[in-house]
């Protein structure tokens, strides 16, 4: 598994981040962690892949902050407030359905 570090360093440049905020990024990578290690379940995959969707998870967690409860308010008064997925893992099951992980809410057993 790749490094605490090296996925904080990661997220950082994904969110645009240069310096500071590091205790937010590093509870949202935990929280990142644990989502996708559900997701993942009992799948093999690579350590690569695996970390390319703890930062993906973790980058849309951290910017839920400016779309509570799915709705985003840009702060122009001319542009409606728009709708986002709430899914922590919405950026996360389509990299996993291209690496042959069968997961998400369409899965049927």
């Amino acid at each position: 598994m790749i490094d605490q570090e090296t996925l904080l360093a990661r997220l950082r440049d994904e969110v645009a981040i240069p310096a500071g905020e590091t205790e937010r990024l590093t509870v949202k990578l935990t929280a990142a962690r644990q989502y996708v290690a559900h997701a993942v379940g009992d799948a093999t995959v690579t350590d690569e892949l695996l970390a390319d969707c703890i930062v993906a998870c973790a980058a849309d967690l951290y910017n839920m902050r400016d779309a509570r409860l799915g709705v985003m308010d840009v702060g122009d008064a001319t542009v409606e407030p728009f709708r986002i997925s709430t899914d922590p893992l919405r950026s996360v099951w389509p990299k996993l359905r291209a690496a042959g992980v069968l997961t998400g809410g369409m899965v049927i057993a």
